[in-house]
């Protein structure tokens, strides 16, 4: 960055500590404080704006925001130590949590029940076998990987935390005492490198990642390698990723998990699909990219 750059950077930040340093952010300020101690204290949507509008200040005076997340090892561990590292929650809790989702109440069972159904719509739409193999990406504690094999398909789930393997394998081992064939097994793989992770289980008819792929250290080695894993004519699927206003919207979340919550322009997922050897790209949402709303894409495998 030339000087020109680096003095509006300068003016920006200063104008920033003294916002975050005024009577009018205090309320934000002592509600990010509480937060800090209690992840799960609840906040209204105007306590929320507030609290994560005085974080951004704050962190942008400091440096810290936009983030950068320049240390791939330390950017891993923050997802592998999720469970642990919810501030006032205990990690027994945490997974307890997460082996009932998506049934924690109607409204996060709704919301998850929606993206299935459009999900498994988009999987019908491109013609991926009922009965097909289906690998996923940070698939977290397993849960939709868990009902795409109820529905039939082959899964694979993979995530970087041995914590959310140790719960789909639960998931995995409950549907072979129901009676269903043994077809969902999950394996911990970065995304980054899932291909080498899965080598012995592929080719895919479909890969797919849901509201994770903004997580990854680097998305856009993750794609790459998920395209790697796709048989010729094997789709990949982009599901329900964030686009450029989550950087700021889901800032306070990412700080409290110390995971990444970032934003992606459609244009810049698109190229990179492009560049992966994917073809036949296809926008499902936005139409236009409005730079809000979700993105949900697919690429074809040449």
């Amino acid at each position: 960055m030339g000087s020109e750059g680096n003095k509006a950077r300068g003016w920006t930040r200063r104008v920033a500590g003294w916002l975050a340093a005024s009577p009018a952010m205090r309320p934000g300020r002592r509600l990010m404080e509480a937060n800090f101690q209690d992840y799960h204290m609840p906040l209204s949507k105007v306590g929320k704006v507030l609290a994560g509008t005085w974080l951004i200040l704050r962190d942008h005076a400091d440096g810290l925001f936009p983030p950068t997340f320049e240390d791939q090892q330390k950017a891993y561990q923050g997802e592998i130590d999720y469970f642990a590292s919810i501030p006032g929650a205990a990690r027994e809790r945490m997974i307890a949590d997460h082996v009932v989702k998506p049934f924690w109440n109607s409204a996060s069972f709704g919301k998850y029940a929606a993206d299935l159904t459009r999900l498994m719509g988009v999987f019908e739409e491109l013609g991926v076998p009922a009965d097909g193999r289906l690998l996923e990406l940070g698939c977290g504690c397993g849960w939709m990987a868990e009902f795409l094999a109820i529905r039939g398909h082959d899964v694979t789930g993979t995530t970087i935390a041995p914590d959310d393997v140790g719960i789909g394998e639960k998931r995995a081992a409950a549907l072979v005492t129901r009676g269903l064939p043994p077809r969902l097994r999950f394996r911990v793989a970065p995304m980054e490198t899932v291909d080498e992770a899965v080598k012995d289980l592929g080719p895919f008819d479909a890969t797919f990642v849901f509201e994770a792929l903004h997580h990854a250290y680097d998305w856009r080695k993750s794609i790459q390698a998920a395209a790697r894993t796709l048989r010729p004519g094997g789709w990949l699927v982009l599901a329900n990723e964030p686009n450029l206003a989550h950087t700021f919207i889901s800032y306070r979340v990412g700080r409290l998990t110390n995971t990444h919550e970032i934003g992606m322009s459609g244009s810049a997922l698109r190229g990179e699909m492009t560049a992966a050897g994917l073809r036949d790209i296809r926008v499902f949402q936005p139409r236009w990219d409005n730079g809000l709303t979700a993105h949900w894409l697919a690429g074809r495998m040449r």
